[in-house]
């Protein structure tokens, strides 16, 4: 929405409104990798229910996709801190950040945990942790009979849902 105030100079609403353009355009891509993920985890976890290994091959693929979720966040995040620090103020009538900022520390979620990255992180390594679970559940949890791939791929997967977990915690700064 774009804002004008008798107050506020040309330039510094034109900067807002584009700013808070990209704050938006970055949130839809947010949860188009989302969406995404969860197509990807039901076509390999539903394939990986009948032919082996396939389902790990979905927890890298995973990362990859938390990581850019985590940049749109890291860059959402940057945009709205510039704005409250650089273009608001009482004076030009510019103060939606802030306001924004104050509600969210106060609706913080669990331990200063965000309720957008318990939600989209948690679909990540749920997912994550769904492929590994399939996967040993088609061995009947036997970890003497998994190949060499499996155990290469399980290392991998397990790799994969701790640097999930790390970018995790990353979003919570």
């Amino acid at each position: 929405m774009p804002v004008s105030k008798k107050n506020t100079k040309p330039g510094i609403e034109l900067e807002y409104n584009s700013l808070r353009s990209e704050i938006l355009k970055r949130i839809e891509l947010r949860q188009q990798l989302i969406s995404i993920t969860l197509t990807l985890a039901g076509i390999f976890l539903g394939i990986g229910l009948s032919t082996q290994s396939v389902a790990l091959i979905y927890p890298p693929l995973a990362m990859f996709l938390a990581f850019g979720w985590a940049q749109n966040d890291f860059r959402i995040r940057t945009a709205a801190e510039y704005i409250r620090e650089h273009l608001e103020n009482p004076d030009t009538g510019l103060m939606y950040e802030h306001r924004v900022q104050t509600g969210r520390r106060s609706t913080s979620g669990l331990g200063g945990w965000r309720f957008v990255v318990i939600s989209h992180i948690g679909i990540f390594i749920f997912t994550q942790i769904m492929a590994v679970v399939i996967e040993l559940a088609r061995t009947n949890f036997n970890l003497n009979s998994l190949t060499l791939t499996q155990w290469i791929l399980l290392v991998i997967d397990i790799v994969s849902i701790l640097f999930v977990l790390w970018i995790a915690r990353q979003s919570t700064r």
